[in-house]
This record gives structure tokens, C-alpha cells and sequence, in this order.
């Protein structure tokens, strides 16, 4: 935070006072955006950011080496891509080489055949949807590196401990690796600085400005896949990610401090899921920091780990666990589960609420739930299991999130001969008034998705919730063996890239507003689009006016949040 001297401060306080120019803030907030309010001041609507990978089109860091790929053990010699040894490798407490040497103690480390260590940058499909041009690789220490693939270093520009690499970012990915290592001074602090930044001006800009200025707009951004929620491992905070680990990429994902740090610089409110597996130590100690460091006049919101009802995570069978556990076969084993994950929603919202003292009121304790079943909900608020504390949403709880999506039974295994004759004209005819599909909701999938916004928001408002969503937006993807039908699959995506998109898009948010939603959480800011889905607003962060990217940013600016307590 930047506060102006004081003389300035009381000046402008003397203007505003005359002819104020927007709704009144906290004069941090004003002053931080350059007397501008923030882009997303009274914005109703928040984003899921894409996963911190080197195949992710969203490069976030003005350092790529954060987004890199986990370490590669490679035969140069025998022309072994990755010999599958990761485990021999010989790290300090930062993850960065400190030899080529293996360590054959480490657990299920044999004799390890590999002499060159690698790493990878945009090793995704992105099709030149990056910058190129030229990096500058600075490191401590004293190590032998060469670049591949569509990476080349600049001899005459470069000099130990500072290379210069001249990327054709239209050649794909490329590759940085280390052929030898000085064991006595081995490479420490590695920074791949994107054109236009180096070791001078990276470190204060963190974040790339592309990425700023796709989800600048946003009220709130959810971290669920930057931490690596789902599958999480962590469970104490002394092992969290930090700052100063190599990358970002693995673990718990990106430190704390960086997240809290993307929303001060947008005046973003942060959503933060806590691992399913952390301790309470872990979720105290984590609200404190977020409170040292969150600007005074930001929310968080916090959620126990991610959709603890879906059985294909493990979050989902560790509640189970702990459910049956706790009071045996006193019910279903799905109606357990629910219980166990509204109590221990209800404890961490307590554990936070507490850090925070004074400050309780700015924190909003989220109750996850499926969004086509209610039931849901109730079971998880309700937690009946729990005798000495149900129900849970006595507990401090603020609010049941859901994820509304639409379409997705279109993408189902049984029907996908059927859809992957249609023509987009067909689809989006499902989409907005239904019959095309046998089988299928009579009123297609906009009415569907309105119907669990009616279940829902009238269950919360039984039990004092606010409904918000935690995802949202199309859902048209194939699944159960439905993802490797081509045909199948252009159709969604072409749908995805199809003005239609954004009048449904348009629908559905009005549908949500009208039907008692608050804020809501698109899924996601951005992605590329395959059989596994066309998520992202946009594609790439070179694009700006994609159909749902517009429909977005037009919702955003004709409907001011307009619920209670927003601003």
C-alpha cells in the first residue's frame, strides 16, 4: 500500500467533499488505484483462477520460473527424456539442485542412471499465446545450463549468473536445463524474468500485467486451484508453500503471501480453501497471517477444502472416514460425510473468526454444496449427527455457495451420438427452450440450472445463509469415455466460441440475480480448450472480446452488486 503524504491526502478530502466523485471509500482504497475507484468496486461477480502449471495459458508470474515445471531427470546420453528418478535428486529446503549427484538414501532412490536435470516454461498447447522475445535467467552460484526447443541463449548478451535467452515463443515451449553443477556453490535464487522485466524492475511488479488486466474486474478471486486444493496433503502450516520455494507449481501451491498480495493489488476480496487434511494450528495460524497482511478494508471468504460431496476426490472420502469414525452406522455413509464436513466447516469458520477478534465481521465462512441437489445443503447445515453442536449453521456460517452450471448433461456418455450430430443451432436451442434431447430437462438447460437456484436459495434463507456460488458458467464437456469423441468435442468448443454463448451467459446471470443469488463465481478466468473442457473466459491472455468475456464484463457493468453489505 502506497499512502500520499498528508498534505495531499487532506487536499483531496477537501475536493471530495465538494463534488465527490463515486461512492465513498476507505482513503487507502482511493488513493492506492490513483484517486480512480477500483475497476471492481461493486462488481458482482468474482473468478476461479486457472492452476498454476507451465502449460497453463494464464502466465501469471513476471517470473516463469514460479510457474515451471516440477524437476525432470534426464539421460542426455542415452537419450532418456525423464528417467522417472526425481526422488534421487539432492535439494535444499527451497527445492532448488544443489548437486547432479543422487542420493541414494532418499526413499525409492536405486542406482540412478540420469546426468542432466531439466525444467520446463509453456509446455501446453498455446500456439504462440505467450511472449516472446527476450528472457534474462539470473541465479546465485555456479551451474553449466543450456536452453532447447524454442529457447536459444544470447552469448554475447549473457555472463555467469545472468543469461540471456532469445524465445520464439511460436516454436512452443522451451526448456532450461542443467548439464553441471558446482556442489561447492551450486545455483541458488533462479529467477526467469519475462521480456520487459529483469532482477531490477520483476521483483516489485510480481505479477504479470496481462494477467492483472484480465481479472482486474473481478469482486473476488477464488484460489481453490491455486493452493492445489483437491487431493490436498497439506496438514501443518510449518510446511506450507513459501515465498522463496523454486516454484509454485507443486505442493500446497502458491504461498499465501503472493495470494493476499494479487488481491491488495486489485482490491480484490481473496477466497481461500483450507486443505481438508489441515490441523487446526494450521487454519489459525493461516487466518493470522492473512490478517497481518489483507488491507483493512478487503473480505475473505474461506471454505473447508472443495466440493467435499463429490467422491472423486479424496477430500470427499477422508470426511467419509472421519463421519463414520465419529459416530459409526448411525446412517447412511453419504449422510455421515455431509455431517463430519458441515462440523468441520462450522469449527474452522469458528477458528477464524476467532484470529480475526474485531475483525470477525469481514470474513464470510462459506458451506459448500451440489448444486443439483439441495438435500445437500440441509444435510451439511443441519449436520443432525453432531448432537452436541447441530447445527452447523449456528456456527458462524455466512453462506451456501453452489455451481449452477449449465449444459452439463450434454456432454453424457449416453446420448453422445445423438449431440455430436447436432448442429450449434440445435444446441443452443437445448440450451434455452429444451426438447432436443431425449431424456433430457423439457426446458432446457437455462431452466434447469434457475430450477437449483429456486431449491437452494430457499433452503439457505430456512437456515439465515446468503446463496453465493463458488463456480459457475457452461459446463459443456464430455465425460465417462464421452471426451474422446471428436465430433462431440467440437461442437462444445465451438459452442464456446460462439456469440450465442454470451447471450447465455447473459441469461443465466440475470436468472441468478432474479432468483435470490449474490455474488457469483465464474469458472474460470482463463483456459484453453480441449476434451477436458472449454473453462476459461477467454482462451489465451492475448484475447480480450470473447463472447463470454464480453458477457462478463457487460454484466458487470449494468448490474452493480446488489445485495446488502457489497461495497
Amino acid at each position: 500500500m502506497h499512502t500520499p503524504p498528508l498534505w495531499l491526502r487532506l487536499a483531496f478530502l477537501g475536493s471530495a467533499l465538494i463534488a465527490p466523485a463515486g461512492p465513498v471509500l476507505g482513503f487507502d482504497t482511493v488513493f492506492h488505484d490513483g484517486f480512480d475507484f477500483p475497476a471492481n468496486h461493486r462488481s458482482p461477480l468474482g473468478s476461479n483462477l486457472d492452476g498454476v502449471t507451465d502449460w497453463s495459458s494464464s502466465y501469471n508470474f513476471v517470473d516463469v520460473m514460479k510457474q515451471s515445471r516440477e524437476w525432470i531427470t534426464q539421460d542426455t546420453t542415452g537419450g532418456v527424456w525423464d528417467t522417472g528418478e526425481e526422488g534421487c535428486l539432492d535439494l535444499d529446503e527451497n527445492g532448488y539442485l544443489r548437486s547432479l549427484a543422487p542420493v541414494a538414501g532418499n526413499p525409492g532412490c536405486g542406482a540412478a542412471s540420469y546426468n542432466a536435470v531439466s525444467t520446463l516454461f509453456f509446455f501446453g498447447d498455446l500456439a504462440g499465446h505467450y511472449p516472446g522475445g527476450r528472457y534474462v535467467v539470473t541465479y546465485d552460484g555456479s551451474a553449466t545450463i543450456s536452453y532447447h526447443f524454442a529457447a536459444q541463449k544470447n552469448l554475447a548478451l549473457s555472463q555467469p549468473g545472468r543469461d540471456v535467452v532469445d524465445v520464439d515463443a511460436g516454436q512452443g515451449g522451451w526448456m532450461m536445463r542443467f548439464d553441471a553443477i558446482d556442489a561447492a556453490n551450486p545455483p541458488r535464487a533462479v529467477h526467469v524474468w519475462m521480456p520487459g522485466y529483469d532482477e531490477h524492475s520483476g521483483p516489485s511488479q510480481l505479477f504479470h500485467p496481462d494477467f492483472l488486466a484480465l481479472v482486474r474486474r473481478n469482486k473476488a478471486l477464488r484460489f481453490m486451484d491455486w493452493m492445489n486444493t483437491n487431493d490436498s496433503q497439506q496438514q501443518e502450516f510449518a510446511d506450507r508453500p513459501r515465498p522463496d520455494h523454486v516454484r509454485w507449481t507443486s505442493g500446497g501451491g502458491v504461498p499465501l503471501e503472493l495470494m493476499v498480495e494479487l488481491a491488495n493489488r486489485l482490491d480484490a476480496d481473496p477466497w481461500f480453501n483450507m486443505p481438508h487434511r489441515a490441523s487446526d494450528d494450521y487454519m489459525v495460524q493461516f487466518a493470522q497471517r492473512v490478517h497481518a497482511l489483507l488491507q483493512r478494508n478487503r473480505r475473505v471468504y474461506i471454505e473447508y477444502s472443495n466440493e467435499v460431496w463429490n467422491g472423486q476426490f479424496s477430500q470427499a472420502d477422508y470426511a467419509r472416514a472421519m463421519g463414520i469414525a465419529a459416530w459409526g452406522n448411525v446412517a447412511s455413509d453419504f449422510e455421515l460425510q455431509l455431517s463430519w464436513y458441515g462440523q468441520r466447516s462450522a469449527r474452522m469458520c469458528e477458528l477464524w473468526k476467532t484470529a480475526w477478534g474485531s475483525d470477525a465481521t469481514r470474513i464470510t465462512c462459506v458451506l459448500g454444496a451440489q448444486a443439483a441437489n439441495a438435500w445437500t445443503q440441509q444435510q451439511a447445515a443441519d449436520c443432525p449427527q453432531w448432537s452436541a453442536g447441530a447445527p452447523c449453521s449456528a456456527h458462524g456460517l455466512d453462506a451456501v455457495a453452489i455451481a449452477p452450471y449449465i449444459g452439463g448433461y450434454i456432454g453424457d456418455p449416453g446420448t453422445q451420438a445423438t449431440v455430436a450430430s447436432w448442429t450449434l443451432d440445435t444446441l443452443f436451442d437445448e440450451f434455452n427452450v429444451g426438447g432436443q434431447l431425449p431424456g433430457g430437462p423439457g426446458a432446457g438447460a437455462l431452466a434447469l440450472a434457475s430450477g437449483w437456484i429456486d431449491a437452494h436459495h430457499a433452503t439457505a434463507v430456512q437456515r439465515n445463509l446468503r446463496l453465493i456460488s463458488y463456480e459457475g458458467g457452461q459446463h459443456l464437456v464430455g465425460y465417462g469415455g464421452a471426451e474422446n469423441n471428436v465430433a462431440l468435442t467440437t461442437l462444445l468448443t465451438n459452442a464456446n466460441r460462439d456469440a450465442r454463448m454470451g447471450a447465455a451467459y447473459t441469461s443465466h446471470l440475470n436468472a441468478w440475480r432474479d432468483h435470490g443469488g449474490e455474488l457469483f463465481m465464474h469458472f474460470t478466468a482463463s483456459g484453453t480448450y480441449d476434451k477436458w473442457g472449454n473453462w476459461g473466459a477467454v482462451e489465451y491472455l492475448d484475447q480480450t472480446n470473447t463472447p463470454k468475456q464480453q458477457a462478463l464484463q457487460q454484466f458487470i457493468t449494468a448490474n452493480p452488486c446488489w445485495w446488502s453489505g457489497c461495497d
